[in-house]
């Protein structure tokens, strides 16, 4: 492999994920996953749509436990890449088809029962202008899947510019009510409010040790100081995901979209 340590360095955050093959997993991980295929009849006679699917954890897992087929979208073509390898590891190669594109210019003459987002969409540069394609996509109704960061407490400024320069991004900082607003069309079918426990040392160093070494196998990578430097590299952005904890909480949602009512609400919140 023609690769060296400052390389891993040099990488973009999206680019580093898909290189490291890095299980990319909504707030919640399998947990969430359940949650959502459960609570809105995510079946084999589904059709599945996830936005900003990066490595494709959630859409291929979903997509294996269902029986379903899907579609996977994202910006970085290194992670859409990632994700055809992985869905086709899984054997489900012709189950799930993904794209290199922006969310918000995404167009399909197949609609979606089902369409994933996770904790992304308060992301987007313009999330409501991704909110409306979202519902473009939809059949004429369908199940929204998100699990959205908010804040519990104010994240120190100190911490969200270590966080900006690690992930490329400034996480959540808005409280729950907030965060909610982008999804006050849609009808609350299931919703759970949780709060991330931080992990040990211990746990973030076997998720660093176990990610670093799939990836080196899958490059046949024997260089000592690559290895290090990808290690270095996924434990800063474990580290500083693992901080934030202590300051945001989030929530497992099945949001409903009916044409006939979005984006009305006529059914109370309590």
């Amino acid at each position: 492999m023609n690769f060296d340590s400052r390389r891993v360095n040099e990488m973009s955050y999206t680019e580093f994920v898909a290189f490291i093959n890095q299980t990319n997993v909504p707030p919640g991980s399998y947990s969430t996953l359940t949650k959502w295929r459960n609570n809105s009849n995510l079946n084999a006679e589904s059709r599945l749509l996830e936005v900003a699917c990066t490595t494709g954890f959630s859409i291929n897992s979903l997509v294996k436990e269902s029986g379903c087929e899907g579609v996977g979208i994202d910006l970085c073509k290194d992670s859409i890449n990632q994700a055809r390898i992985n869905a086709k590891q899984m054997g489900l190669y012709h189950n799930v088809q993904f794209t290199a594109i922006d969310g918000t210019m995404y167009e399909s003459p197949e609609k979606f029962s089902h369409i994933v987002v996770g904790a992304g969409l308060g992301f987007f540069p313009q999330p409501e202008k991704m909110v409306e394609n979202i519902c473009r996509l939809f059949k004429r109704s369908g199940y929204l899947l998100a699990s959205p960061f908010y804040t519990v407490e104010d994240i120190p400024e100190k911490k969200l510019t270590q966080a900006a320069t690690v992930f490329g991004i400034t996480p959540t900082t808005q409280p729950y009510k907030e965060v909610m607003q982008l999804y006050k069309g849609f009808e609350v079918h299931f919703e759970e409010r949780l709060r991330p426990l931080q992990e040990t040392e211990k746990e973030l160093h076997h998720y660093c040790e176990s990610t670093v070494e799939r990836a080196s196998r899958s490059y046949h990578l024997e260089d000592e100081s690559i290895k290090a430097a990808m290690y270095d590299r996924l434990y800063s952005i474990k580290k500083m995901s693992n901080d934030l904890r202590q300051y945001q909480g989030y929530n497992v949602l099945v949001l409903h979209y009916d044409s006939q009512h979005y984006p009305n609400r006529y059914v109370e919140l309590f």
